[in-house]
């Protein structure tokens, strides 16, 4: 049963790995009850199920369905049976049948209506369980956002009180281009942000036109080399001889490509490499980059392209944990798909888009 740290809910009793017990308990209780009826019968001679009504109800709330019906049908046999050894007949006169009909049709509904009951905590614990991990979920994201859009707002003001000073022309190419950075950076935060809003409203409207993706790879591939090489990173390209015609927009499509390239070149650390190939493959266009970095546990990989989920030490690095959500979107827009792989951590990853080819390209 799933684990939760909220105080209200009931212990499983009995879980899946010693499910024996539950039906251990059916016949523990169902001999209770009949030793009762036997002790008693004076007692219970009108209403001689209810003591087996009482072992039903707890067999249903700590075992399960299946336990208690067993239950119940132990108690049915048990009845009949000892009442042929001991009173040498067996109860076939009306009033008998209709109270074994009755105590059946109790049994029954008791039994299934706990095990609802039991299944409508388990789905209350998974939901509270998920709504607490989203909102600790917001609340990082909140400090990340608050923290990244604060951070290029520091460099610009600081940087402009410098111009300030007597020897501000000095120190002006400098400035200028740790402004510009810092707002490129902001820019693209914010854009990241109001992208992931458009997404989940389905708001992102695309330009669908042939688009020769080879071109883009190799373009985005060109314009993250002088990151990659200030950090002693390679850049391997492996692209082939034609033009690889998608139908897709453009600008998104080059949007995918540099945010898996900067992660990877990202998460890389110096001296490693990054491994980027394109390839066609039954009328798909398959693009996978790969990298020896810092990698992914089997945790974080299956979670890894939900909004607002970054990687220990991720955060180190900047961003808001958009990123692969992003591109997630921006794949399935374009009718693709996207898997993450990696052998654990410290042992590199790599990302597989497909995107179907255009018809002419199929055809070619």
């Amino acid at each position: 049963m799933l684990q939760s740290d909220s105080p209200d809910l009931r212990v499983d009793w009995f879980p899946s790995a010693a499910v024996g017990l539950r039906y251990v308990l059916a016949v523990a209780a169902t001999s209770t009850a009949l030793a009762a009826d036997l002790f008693f019968r004076p007692a219970f001679e009108s209403h001689r199920f209810a003591p087996f009504i009482f072992a039903i109800v707890v067999v249903a709330f700590f075992g399960d369905l299946g336990s208690a019906l067993f239950a119940t049908l132990l108690a049915i046999v048990a009845t009949n049976y000892f009442d042929f050894l001991l009173l040498h007949r067996v109860q076939l006169d009306a009033d008998d049948v209709v109270q074994l009909s009755m105590f059946a049709a109790i049994a029954v509904s008791i039994s299934f209506a706990t095990a609802r009951r039991r299944r409508a905590e388990r789905e209350l614990a998974e939901a509270n369980v998920e709504l607490r991990a989203l909102d600790r979920a917001k609340d990082r994201f909140i400090a990340a956002v608050s923290h990244e859009l604060r951070t290029p707002v520091t460099a610009i003001l600081g940087w402009a009180e410098l111009l300030q000073e007597p020897n501000g022309e000095e120190i002006r190419p400098a400035a200028a281009a740790a402004i510009e950075q810092s707002a490129r950076t902001q820019a693209r935060l914010i854009e990241d942000l109001l992208d992931m809003s458009r997404l989940m409203l389905g708001k992102l409207n695309l330009q669908i036109e042939p688009v020769a993706f080879k071109s883009i790879v190799a373009d985005v591939a060109k314009i993250i080399e002088p990151s990659a090489e200030a950090s002693a990173i390679a850049v391997r390209l492996t692209l082939p001889r034609d033009a690889c015609i998608v139908g897709g927009d453009a600008v998104r499509l080059r949007q995918i490509c540099w945010n898996l390239l900067q992660n990877a070149v990202k998460f890389t650390p110096p001296g490693g490499s990054v491994r980027v190939e394109l390839m066609r493959m039954d009328g798909w266009l398959q693009l996978t980059i790969e990298d020896d970095g810092v990698g992914m546990s089997k945790d974080l990989l299956a979670r890894i392209f939900e909004p607002f989920r970054q990687g220990d030490g991720a955060a180190n690095k900047g961003g808001l944990g958009l990123g692969l959500s992003i591109v997630r979107e921006l794949v399935s827009a374009h009718h693709g798909t996207i898997d993450a792989q990696s052998d654990g951590e410290g042992k590199g990853s790599r990302f597989v888009v497909r995107l179907p080819l255009a018809e002419r390209e199929e055809k070619s």
